[in-house]
């Protein structure tokens, strides 16, 4: 076995299918015995580009990976894979888009509240679904979605939203929008802390209309579930801009989950009214 497939091998048993950045991959070689010595942070890196190269590995972001949890992957069968990363979508409608985009080999992104489900507190009738989707590919994406029958819309305001769920009352709705990157994809899904950083800035800025009383029922049970990491957070927050408003949200719920703590005047008001939710 080469150097290379026994370090891979020692990460898929170290993370299964969990994302770990470049520093957590690193140590984890560094303390293991077996390939202990010799290793520097520029082989792993380059270790880490091959893994890439090769199909082995997803590259989600500057210095953050995940291997798949396709068996086609070198995994031992004592190797536990983790739900923490590949959220299980909303059976139906949305499982059947994902399958429609995937056969057109469109590169999105399902996230938001509408992957988020397990963690909701009421899961509504009909459902808002928030897929994004590379510049360039939204036509396409919108094309293949209708012709499934889905309403779908195309980078729409607030405005348009709330008026197509007027006209179409019975329908569940695609939210596709576009990205110059989508980081943080996983199979086509969101990992929990994209997820989530979607679902904040979609609701805070009104560009959705999701009840932010529920995403922030969301943010208190994912938090009470699993291990929320803040490099994660920070990292796709950043990308958006909101990288302070969504350590205040990690801070609070990291400390007492539903029981804010006051902010500062200057706080922005778009995470003083969310943690206000939070019960």
């Amino acid at each position: 076995m080469t150097w290379e497939e026994k370090s891979a091998n020692l990460l898929i048993k170290r993370f299964g299918s969990r994302a770990f950045s470049t520093e957590e991959a690193y140590a984890a070689l560094r303390t293991h015995s077996r390939v202990k010595g010799g290793y520097s942070l520029g082989s792993i890196h380059h270790l880490l580009y091959a893994l890439c190269k090769e199909k082995e590995l997803l590259r989600l972001g500057r210095g953050l990976y995940a291997f798949p949890s396709s068996p086609a992957i070198r995994l031992a069968e004592s190797v536990h894979i983790s739900d923490k990363l590949v959220v299980d979508l909303i059976p139906g409608a949305l499982a059947e888009a994902v399958t429609a985009l995937k056969s057109k080999a469109i590169e999105f992104m399902a996230t938001g509240p509408s992957v988020l489900a397990k963690y909701h507190h009421y899961v509504a009738t009909r459902l808002l679904h928030l897929i994004y989707v590379l510049n360039g590919t939204g036509e396409e994406a919108i094309e293949t979605l209708r012709g499934k029958h889905f309403m779908a819309l195309l980078n729409p305001s607030l405005r348009e939203i709330e008026l197509t769920l007027e006209t179409r009352p019975e329908a569940n709705i695609f939210i596709v929008r576009e990205f110059s990157s989508l980081e943080g994809s996983v199979e086509g899904r969101a990992l929990l802390e994209r997820a989530l950083v979607d679902s904040y800035f979609e609701t805070t800025r009104r560009k959705t209309p999701f009840p932010e009383e529920e995403v922030a029922r969301i943010f208190v049970n994912v938090f009470r579930n699993e291990a929320i990491s803040l490099s994660k957070l920070t990292m796709f927050a950043r990308r958006r801009g909101i990288a302070p408003e969504i350590a205040a949200v990690f801070n609070v719920l990291k400390r007492t989950i539903g029981k804010p703590k006051p902010l500062s005047r200057a706080s922005p008001k778009y995470v003083t009214e969310f943690l206000s939710y939070l019960k």
